[in-house]
């Protein structure tokens, strides 16, 4: 058996770094083990490349409803302007984007990971990548933890190289959750988690785009636009968001949507489902009907095409116009029905996409078997969980990560306290 560190790590995503450098940084010996070939893999794809890494206006109703007291508790612990003073402190500069958005100044994600790996060698951190933690268990003053080579992904035909046991004081379990399969993502640390006697609850795709009963028309396929949606469950509002649509060929993405992808999953279990989108949230129905119709009188006579120019874009008024059954080249005339598909256009939801096109994994680790204040496991002493491997989700705009950051000083904070 090797020799013990304070504290492993599992996990070099954005939770695991940051446990790793909050206990260093308490003077704990670290060590850290990721089956990917680098770190931060995850990290890289966000925000496109530039890392929307939190959000200027953080609270715990910008997560799911069942986490929002715990993570009262957490933001208790850890206010969300000390995060940021956390990446403030390794070097980072802020740029400020729409809704409070938060990326570094650079906007390269992976000058995140960079900060946050310059900080760990400076600390004296060891990193083992191709490493996959196979088992964890509790011993007399500590864990053993079985760890084995993995070869990249990209060794289709290679095959795992022996396990080794690591002794340590203290475990991080910071594996990430089940999303971008692609790059990483699995549900090893649920494995570990339940292996452990903690309870893990089945997971799911959140943040994630919707499939719909009918794909969109044709010569929506790419459209954008800003809408607020509404998602209908059982004649009544299940969820709302607000903010740009993306027309697909298999449905809807785009922020708006995909803060939708977990509330859809759910209520589909319930029965039919679709998303209402409002393409003018700003006006009533009343005020809109209002204004197309003083819109009509002055353009009355002519075709439709010139009345609706400059409302929308015009594959969307388009398609607006055929569900009303209004001609795009007749004469324009009443305008009722399609004030009412311009506020309320309706997409039947069959579904969301997998995993693989994915941000973020609903479901996980039960929340009351966590400290929300430490991440300390309530049911294994000397054992912390972070990330996404818990049950608590939020929309897109950087709350996720924000999230990750917080558990994950908070746990490496509570982990180097011997």
């Amino acid at each position: 058996m090797e020799k013990g560190d304070d504290i492993i790590v599992i996990g070099a995503g954005a939770s695991g770094l940051a446990a790793a450098v909050a206990a260093a940084r308490a003077g704990a010996s670290v060590l850290i083990l990721e089956k990917n070939h680098v770190p931060g893999r995850k990290i890289a794809s966000t925000g496109s490349g530039k890392c929307n890494l939190s959000n200027r206006r953080v609270s715990p109703d910008d997560y799911n409803r069942g986490a929002r007291p715990f993570l009262k508790k957490t933001f208790a612990a850890l206010p969300p302007a000390e995060a940021h003073s956390f990446f403030e402190g390794l070097g980072l500069l802020f740029s400020e984007g729409e809704g409070g958005r938060l990326f570094p100044r650079s906007l390269r994600a992976q000058d995140v990971t960079t900060a946050l790996c310059n900080e760990l060698s400076f600390r004296g951190a060891r990193t083992r990548l191709l490493t996959e933690a196979v088992s964890v268990r509790a011993v007399p003053g500590g864990f053993e933890v079985k760890a084995r080579q993995v070869p990249p992904r990209w060794e289709k035909d290679a095959r795992p190289g022996p396990a080794a046991v690591l002794r340590c004081r203290r475990v991080v379990l910071a594996a990430g959750g089940a999303a971008y399969p692609q790059i990483g993502g699995g549900e090893g640390g649920y494995a570990l988690l339940r292996a452990l006697g903690h309870t893990v609850s089945p997971v799911s795709p959140s943040i994630v785009p919707l499939r719909t009963v009918k794909p969109p028309p044709k010569e929506l396929h790419g459209v954008r636009l800003d809408a607020a949606l509404k998602l209908i469950s059982r004649d009544r509002a299940a969820a709302e968001s607000r903010g740009e649509l993306l027309f697909t060929d298999y449905g809807l993405s785009g922020p708006a949507a995909l803060d939708l992808g977990r509330s859809a999953a759910e209520a589909l279990k319930e029965g039919p489902v679709a998303v209402e989108a409002d393409f003018f949230p700003e006006l009533t129905p009343a005020a809109l009907e209002r204004t197309l119709a003083e819109r009509a009188r002055a353009f009355a006579g002519r075709p439709f095409s010139h009345f609706a120019l400059g409302l929308l874009s015009e594959k969307v008024l388009m398609a607006a116009a055929a569900r009303a059954g209004i001609l795009w080249d007749a004469p324009s005339g009443p305008v009722q029905a399609f004030a009412r598909e311009l506020k309320s256009f309706v997409s039947g939801i069959s579904g969301t996409l997998d995993f693989r096109e994915a941000m973020v994994t609903a479901g996980g680790c039960s929340l009351g078997e966590i400290d929300p204040a430490s991440f300390a496991s309530k049911k294994v002493p000397g054992l912390y969980v972070t990330g996404e491997l818990l049950d608590a989700d939020g929309r897109s705009g950087g709350f996720n990560l924000h999230f990750a950051w917080t558990s994950g000083i908070l746990a490496g904070r509570a982990a180097a306290r011997f």
